[in-house]
């Protein structure tokens, strides 16, 4: 569960809605399918996301994408599409999205639009078992006040995401991991050089900031710890970005265990991984330590990702349950095999019928009907089984290709690692020690990934600007807090 602090500094507006959205929509479904599906899973939270439910909870922090605060801008992304409404396949009535878009300029048209906003962006059990908002998803035209309703409805089930999430790990019904506070590419910060192992014929800027990855690393286990009430024991890194330099920073923090990709376990050995290899916890040296890393199945990651949504939740169910199947029959060694599947926590079931009840519900039931199969958290498989053997080595890479280009080697990305390198060069040199940690607060924010994915050739979305914006507003602010003149490519 990842979204990037979307607020300028000194700012209680984030610029984009997506931290709001995604809670009352898809965190809010995805524990509920948990609370009734009696599967334990491993759900990993960024403490950039976490602290933003905190902040909206409290007040100190909303959006524009709500009718009593909108900006015209924030309208007028609804009226163009730029945030959509997912209605299809949600068991919503027909819904002429053109022309109730076109409508928008008047006030029922506003009215009505903004109504099924917030109910395409409702958590799919919620709609299903909630009363009112079955009703109200009957009406054809909506009054202020249902329109007032649907915005507390948003309110109270961003507020309930955390509690419902800690309740369930206090439980022992699942297991809470973390990620690097402001979810940057880890290995990058300590040292961008390791782009040039997976990158040989790619510019590489230099960059080096080890005690930044450090400070990511501790502040995003204190931040976990106070939301949640217990220490993580593992740890997913951002897009699943590993080197050994970086494993070392996990490894000194105590962190027990990480998981990556299949696709970082293949060039570790430079070949594709046995059965055998894939579906086992390796250990791995950290410096005076050692933490367990784990290699995701990235085939069967996938088809949930990308291709069962497509499928009858039954056929898509069985063709999961056949595969677990066939390795575990194929399988000779006296612990079983764990196999791994990690995926974004989002995205995926904006495609899948009632946002993935469905299919959850499916899968789920044929797992609880299937005693060979143990469903299981990391650390539960390690409890009992540990780890024993340890990987010859660590690829440096993502679980995006094995490498890191996604965040580094094209030009404007590039470029944003020389304005990264310049702001910590310019607060290295601050006297002011209380000024140079008011600064550092925004370096750390100007590091996270989600800056340098969109500065990149393979992404393209209608707020590229406004990540921009965020960006540069970040390192701006860093200049200001140590009384230094903001350099021009950095202001606006």
């Amino acid at each position: 569960m990842h979204q990037p602090w979307y607020a300028l500094p000194g700012s209680g507006w984030n610029l984009l809605p997506w931290t709001r959205l995604r809670a009352t929509k898809d965190y809010t479904d995805m524990v509920r399918f948990i609370e009734q599906g009696g599967v334990p899973v491993t759900v990993n939270f960024t403490p950039c996301l976490t602290e933003q439910f905190r902040r909206y909870a409290d007040g100190s922090l909303t959006d524009r994408y709500l009718p009593s605060a909108a900006s015209d801008e924030a309208f007028q992304d609804l009226v163009s599409g730029a945030i959509p409404l997912p209605v299809t396949r949600r068991g919503l009535p027909p819904l002429n999205l053109d022309r109730l878009r076109m409508q928008a300029g008047t006030t029922d048209g506003a009215r009505d639009l903004w109504a099924w906003f917030f109910l395409a962006w409702t958590a799919q059990t919620a709609r299903d078992e909630e009363p009112i908002l079955r009703e109200l998803a009957r009406k054809s035209q909506f009054t202020n006040e249902d329109v007032a309703m649907l915005e507390g409805i948003h309110r109270q089930l961003l507020s309930e995401v955390l509690p419902r999430y800690r309740e369930l790990a206090q439980d022992g019904r699942i297991e809470l991991s973390a990620t690097p506070f402001y979810h940057p590419i880890l290995p990058l910060l300590v040292d961008s050089a390791a782009a040039k192992r997976s990158q040989p014929g790619d510019p590489i800027p230099a960059f080096a900031a080890p005690g930044d990855a450090r400070e990511h690393v501790q502040r995003a286990l204190a931040h976990h710890t106070a939301t949640f009430g217990e220490r993580p024991q593992g740890m997913w890194p951002a897009e699943g970005a590993v080197s050994p330099e970086a494993v070392e920073v996990f490894g000194q923090a105590g962190v027990a265990w990480i998981a990556t990709d299949g696709a970082i376990l293949a060039r570790s050995l430079d070949r594709p991984p046995t059965p055998d290899e894939l579906y086992r916890p390796w250990r791995l040296r950290a410096g005076n330590g050692e933490v367990t890393v784990l290699f995701r199945d990235t085939v069967l990651s996938n088809r949930i990702s990308f291709d069962y949504h497509a499928w009858r939740a039954e056929d898509a169910a069985g063709d999961l349950v056949r595969r677990f199947r066939e390795i575990g029959y194929a399988w000779e060694n006296a612990e079983p095999p764990l196999v791994l599947i990690a995926m974004d926590g989002e995205n995926a079931w904006d495609f899948y019928d009632r946002n993935g009840r469905t299919f959850f519900e499916a899968l789920y039931g044929a797992l609880r009907a299937s005693p060979g199969i143990v469903p299981t958290t990391v650390s539960g498989y390690l409890s009992r089984f540990g780890a024993s053997q340890f990987v010859p080595g660590l690829w440096s890479g993502s679980w995006i290709d094995g490498d890191f280009r996604t965040w580094i080697g094209h030009p404007p990305q590039n470029r944003a690692w020389e304005q990264l390198a310049a702001a910590h060069d310019m607060i290295a040199a601050c006297p002011d020690s209380a000024a140079r940690e008011r600064a550092r607060a925004h370096i750390l924010v100007a590091e996270g990934s989600d800056w340098f994915w969109w500065y990149g050739p393979q992404r393209s979305a209608a707020h590229e600007p406004v990540f921009d914006r965020l960006f540069r507003g970040h390192l701006a602010q860093a200049y200001r807090e140590a009384s230094r003149p903001v350099p021009p490519d950095l202001a606006g």
